[in-house]
């Protein structure tokens, strides 16, 4: 272990002076991240002197500041464009795949046995250029018609026998007629086989956006209240209001196209990540508890009036209209409810069973055979006489083109626009969520841009066809994953049912009882409603759960659109809490080791009195600086209560600070000055280029001094070892104690200096240990 003599030594040598210019122990990449701007020792000496000098004024300075900046930025950006291009241009002449031996991957170079005709690469870029546009393309381009044609059509059709009866439902959870909820199914659905990436998500009306829809709706068009069947508006205002509201709930769906859709052109796609899964978790349980009670009158047998989607609201609205209940309907509601759990639970648990591969189909058939039995039962017993809740007529034919009637938006109002917004956000994030878990289980590539891009498509042009918002299903999705889906095609199936319904089997749900369409919604979002996972995040962490908490209760008591604001504004809480407070932890090296870890989770972890050494575990930036400046006023003065005197030393270990913005440049400059002040020297480890550049630009580097950076805590640490020999300090000669001489050895001290006798290395720094 070098002595502090040692260190002093022939202070007056040209090589020491260089050296001690840079006195930065580190390796070939530590070498690599704190040089410089790559510029010559000499010139920086230069500069400085100028700087003394005042030979150079400051708006010299700044000009040649920033048109360096400027020709360095300028000359990144084109190098990384055109690499991103020559690679976008090989990956669409290989028809959308970079192959492993591509001029992409081997530096330009022809592959074996590749091709140079022209009309061959041509064709090739114009089939990427097909599958950008066109993501169908790409299965269809390898598309196994013996293997996957049979799995698609089967996947195809389960999904349709479950979604006819169940868009109806959500239909009338939304306030619409009947219809609107098989258009859902039909253009959106062909829209997203075409531009769609996932290859099992089945894409219709959903509950919780049919709910949202519903309630803003409601607060919109305030008249819309009084319909208690949107099949049957009774006179000629209900009748008006209705068609209002029709046009309304597609003007909506107009407009989440155009947020879809803006998003994905734009990329982000990201935004999804920023809510976590307690966040939604809490949102989802509380919808769904919110859609079952709103389905509960078709069951029990009451008609109460339309009220506020909230809990509260719903309870007193069934209290008040008890004197309605209707025994007949109950049993009904009950029997429907029985079968639809029972055998969605059997087809679950098939598997664990011998012949279980043919019980599994019980849970797609479990809304048809419910539609079926409630239709066979009322038609033949002629049960409309006898005042049963029926579907009644709608209309049966193929939507027509609305796009001349979005425009204008006459009740175009704030609660307008919000209800397009949170039906967008609620609908891009059930997507690729459940597309991502697809993707992730069936392994092929999953972009979330083009899923929005996609989602946007498909409402923009069912918007036009009277359709409302569409998005991916949870239910559906597992569904059509489950009966062995391998490509979009299975959605193409599903579209040709959906429209040999519209066209020749609406009549008979006529005869279908309301009774089975709320006990088809209520077994739907009860597999919404999962408890263990709030249980969960109780054991793994009390923060999430009351996040969840907050989340659930907010959306069941102030309805589900303030619920999503709740959800999205915790969210955005917790991201910023988690920035602008960053753990600052205080380290200390473990036994036997150079290895330098926290102290909390080490807590045998050896301390040398009068060194303070702390890393700060993110950026240094607006939002963090002032915490991380309080943190270390709080660790100093810790230190000077356990050891009875204020440190000599503070190292500042950075590898996690990945860049350090204005307002935190001033705030270390502000820390370094109180230092100064109180006779701590401050030193830095392991700052990356970008950091050190911003030091530099700054004036901070000078301030710290190149002698008191280096690139390894242990180093520094070794530095101050001599610094404080000079003092009374009894711990300096047994903190190293553990460690022997042959490690300390191999540890030893690395510095910079530069090489001046290798042209290809200078100007830059190499490594050489002392």
């Amino acid at each position: 272990m070098e002595s502090r003599v040692d260190i002093q030594q022939d202070v007056s040598s040209p090589e020491h002076s260089l050296r001690r210019r840079w006195h930065v122990p580190t390796d070939d990449a530590g070498a690599a991240n704190l040089e410089l701007a790559n510029c010559s020792l000499q010139d920086k000496e230069d500069a400085c002197n100028a700087d003394c000098e005042g030979e150079v004024s400051e708006a010299a300075k700044f000009a040649g500041e920033v048109k360096r900046y400027t020709k360095e930025t300028y000359a990144k950006g084109s190098k990384s464009v055109k690499r991103k291009w020559e690679d976008y241009i090989v990956k669409l002449n290989n028809g959308g795949r970079t192959p492993d031996n591509s001029p992409a991957r081997n530096g330009g170079e022809q592959s074996p046995g590749g091709s140079d005709n022209g009309s061959s690469g041509g064709c090739g870029l114009f089939v990427g250029i097909l599958e950008v546009l066109f993501p169908c393309v790409s299965w269809i381009r390898s598309y196994k018609v013996r293997e996957y044609l049979a799995n698609d059509a089967i996947a195809g059709i389960s999904v349709a026998l479950m979604v006819v009866p169940q868009s109806m439902s959500y239909a009338a959870l939304a306030g619409l007629p009947s219809e609107y909820g098989l258009y859902t199914t039909l253009l959106p659905v062909f829209m997203y086989v075409i531009f769609g990436s996932s290859r099992q998500l089945a894409v219709g009306p959903v509950a919780i956006v049919s709910l949202l829809l519903k309630e803003g709706l409601h607060k919109a068009l305030p008249a819309s209240l009084a319909i208690e069947d949107p099949n049957n508006p009774v006179g000629q205002d209900q009748i008006d209001t209705q068609k209002t509201y029709n046009m309304m709930a597609i003007q909506i769906t107009f407009i989440v196209g155009l947020i879809e859709f803006g998003m994905g052109l734009i990329r982000l796609g990201f935004l999804t990540n920023f809510l976590s899964h307690s966040v939604i978790l809490g949102f989802t349980h509380g919808g769904a508890i919110l859609i079952g009670l709103s389905q509960v009158k078709h069951v029990v047998g009451i008609k109460p009036q339309n009220t506020n989607a909230t809990v509260q609201s719903m309870i007193k609205a069934y209290i008040d209209a008890a004197s309605t209940f209707d025994w007949r309907v109950l049993i009904m509601g009950i029997f429907f409810l029985a079968v639809l759990l029972t055998m969605k639970e059997v087809g679950k648990r098939s598997g664990k069973w011998k012949y279980g591969k043919w019980l599994k189909w019980l849970r797609t058939l479990g809304p048809l055979t419910a539609s079926v039995i409630g239709i066979a039962v009322c038609y033949g017993a002629k049960l409309d006489q006898y005042g049963i809740p029926l579907v009644g007529k709608f209309n049966s034919s193929l939507p027509k083109p609305v796009f001349d009637d979005i425009f204008p938006m006459k009740n175009f109002s704030t609660e307008f626009l919000t209800t397009a917004i949170s039906c967008a956000v609620v609908g891009l994030l059930e997507s690729v969520s459940i597309a991502k878990r697809l993707a992730l289980k069936n392994k092929y590539p999953l972009h979330a841009n083009q899923e929005l891009r996609a989602l946007g498509i498909a409402n923009l042009i069912g918007a036009g066809f009277s359709s409302y918002p569409a998005t991916g299903s949870f239910s559906r999705s597992a569904v059509s994953d489950d009966t062995g889906c391998k490509t979009s095609l299975g959605g193409a199936f599903t579209g040709v049912v959906v429209l040999v319904v519209l066209v020749a089997l609406t009549k008979p749900f006529y005869y279908m009882p309301m009774s089975a369409l709320g006990a088809i919604v209520i077994s739907g979002v009860i597999g919404l409603i999962d408890f263990n996972e709030a249980l969960f995040l109780f054991r793994i962490s009390k923060v999430d759960f009351l996040v969840w908490a907050a989340s659930f209760f907010g959306t069941l008591f102030l309805g589900a659109e303030l619920g999503l604001v709740i959800a999205i504004a915790l969210a955005m809480l917790c991201v910023i809490y988690e920035s602008a407070f960053p753990q600052v932890a205080e380290l200390g090296r473990l036994k036997s080791t150079t290895v330098y870890r926290n102290i909390k989770q080490y807590p045998t972890a050896k301390r040398l009195k009068g060194i303070v050494i702390l890393r700060v575990g993110s950026p240094i930036y607006f939002a963090n600086c002032s915490y991380v400046r309080d943190m270390f006023q709080q660790f100093l003065d810790k230190s000077e209560r356990v050891n009875g005197s204020p440190p000599e030393i503070v190292i500042l270990e950075m590898s996690p600070v990945s860049h350090v913005d204005a307002t935190g440049l001033h705030v270390m400059r502000d820390m370094i000055n109180d230092f100064k002040q109180q006779g701590i020297r401050f030193m830095l480890t392991n700052p990356n280029k970008t950091v050190m550049r911003t030091l530099e630009n700054g004036r901070v580097f000078n301030m710290i001094g190149a002698e008191n950076i280096f690139v390894r805590v242990h180093d520094a640490v070794k530095e101050c070892i001599g610094i404080l020999r000079e003092g009374d300090n009894s711990d300096v000669e047994v903190f190293f104690d553990d460690l022997s001489s042959r490690n300390l050895e191999s540890y030893g001290t690395c510095r910079l200096k530069l090489n001046l006798e290798s042209p290809e290395l200078s100007p830059k720094f190499s490594p050489t240990r002392e």
